[in-house]
């Protein structure tokens, strides 16, 4: 395995009807899908002014992106996200990261 680490992409609308708090408590549902794949490290999810939703997961690596994608479908969690997610708008990509930085609330 390699050490690069993997950020996955995602964007997509919600079915109409769908509020955002409504979409929020379902995703969080999905932490527990996450802490089940080896590898997971980080997990962000926001709706720009358009309306399109977009996360962003890191992964330790390439092959623990593609590991949790492959059981993706058949986790519950992540079947009762996707019942609010119109499919015809999802994309999705990989891509190693060349630059990270996070700061600590202590050093902000």
């Amino acid at each position: 395995m390699s050490d690069i680490q993997i950020i996955e992409t995602v964007t997509f609308r919600t079915i109409a009807g769908v509020s955002d708090s409504d979409l929020t408590a379902v995703a969080k549902g999905l932490n527990a899908y996450l802490d089940r794949c080896e590898g997971f490290r980080a997990r962000t999810l926001y709706k720009d002014a358009s309306g399109l939703w977009h996360e962003h997961y890191v992964w330790a690596n390439d092959a623990a992106a593609k590991a949790a994608d492959a059981g993706f479908m058949a986790a519950p969690e992540a079947q009762a996200f996707m019942a609010l997610v119109d499919r015809d708008t999802v994309s999705m990509g990989h891509a190693p990261i060349t630059l990270a930085r996070t700061v600590s609330p202590e050093t902000a």
